[in-house]
């Protein structure tokens, strides 16, 4: 499952240009904190201007999705754009100060206070799991706060605790290659992973000019982005190093006990021909797909597309509940709309 705290980018380079100034102080700096608690007024690590969201949630009570800031273009990830949603969703949906609905994303540390025992521990949750450069924690200890990055976050190498150790350094390396390499070189700075990265994080995507997610027909590998939902989420991922069938269900021959992940429409039981996938044929923003190799372009659904944890979720948080991408309590069979919800992907389900 998915945060996804994007890069900097400018108009030609995803590098980070400009004044040096523009996201780091030389002493202490009270500017960027508007969506920060009290104890937590810097000095922010690496001498940034209000840490993480002194960058990425500059204005969270204003309109902007994406500031300009000196040569740089800058994703918000908390915000109150109408209908300026961008991939990762918008954590206005669960922030203390706004809106303050748990259920509808990650409470992470700056944005919501920590969500009450038992919703402490993500769901699913498995020890000491194999994650790109080494394993994942041994448990996750009460009251652990999730972070944008490190160990008990998303973005960044989680085999270093520090959020800011975990990801430094990273604005600033060539990114030109997504390959998984280091965290500069990995998809929206989530090591290890790969995949296209829109250049206005789906801010006015279309369907054949959008993120370019990666998936694995096998469900073996660990640069897909359901595998980094499952480094935290693991029993939802049949990954062997992750929870296997033996948590999730098997794949081809039994009920799911939970919702295919990194698994192709060609696997599904009975064949994809005549199956009720097989009227998903044009790629939907709404639900996407995942792709072996992801070119962002992508506008055909066949049996090879590859459902992903972010097929039905936002990474960060959306206006409904468990993070979906619709209104589950709405989705109704029989309704003729295959456009939206549970129904884009169960087209059959429709009549």
């Amino acid at each position: 499952m998915l945060l996804a705290l994007c890069c900097f980018y400018s108009e030609v380079d995803a590098r980070v240009k400009g004044k040096c100034r523009d996201c780091h102080s030389m002493h202490y700096s009270k500017e960027g904190l508007e969506v920060t608690y009290a104890y937590q007024l810097g000095p922010f690590p690496s001498m940034t201007i209000g840490g993480c969201l002194g960058c990425h949630g500059q204005n969270s009570s204003g309109t902007e999705n994406i500031i300009l800031k000196g040569k740089m273009r800058v994703p918000q990830v908390i915000h109150h754009m109408e209908e300026g949603d961008l991939a990762g969703g918008n954590y206005y949906y669960v922030a203390d100060l706004f809106s303050k609905d748990y259920s509808k994303g990650h409470n992470v540390k700056g944005i919501s206070l920590i969500e009450k025992p038992p919703m402490n521990t993500p769901p699913g949750f498995i020890e000491s799991v194999n994650i790109p450069g080494g394993t994942g924690p041994s448990s996750w200890p009460s009251f652990k706060q999730l972070t944008c990055s490190g160990t008990y976050g998303c973005h960044g190498n989680r085999t270093i605790e520090d959020e800011f150790g975990a990801i430094h350094g990273a604005h600033h390396e060539d990114d030109s290659i997504i390959d998984g390499s280091t965290v500069g070189k990995s998809y929206r700075f989530l090591y290890g992973i790969v995949g296209k990265e829109h250049e206005k994080w789906e801010y006015l995507a279309t369907e054949n000019n959008h993120n370019g997610y990666k998936g694995d027909q096998s469900h073996d590998s660990m640069n897909t982005i359901s595998y980094l939902c499952g480094e935290c989420h693991g029993k939802f991922h049949p990954n062997p190093n992750l929870g296997g069938s033996k948590e999730v269900g098997h794949a081809y021959n039994s009920l799911w006990r939970r919702h295919p992940s990194d698994i192709s429409f060609s696997g599904v039981h009975g064949g994809y021909i005549g199956s009720e996938y097989q009227g998903y044929v044009s790629y939907n923003l709404q639900s996407p797909v995942a792709y072996q190799n992801p070119s962002g372009t992508e506008n055909i659904v066949d049996s090879d597309s590859i459902i992903m944890c972010l097929s039905c979720h936002r990474a960060h948080a959306s206006q409904y509940s468990d993070i979906l991408r619709w209104d589950y309590s709405e989705a109704q069979a029989g309704n003729q709309d295959t456009k939206k919800g549970c129904l884009v992907c169960h087209t059959k389900k429709a009549r």
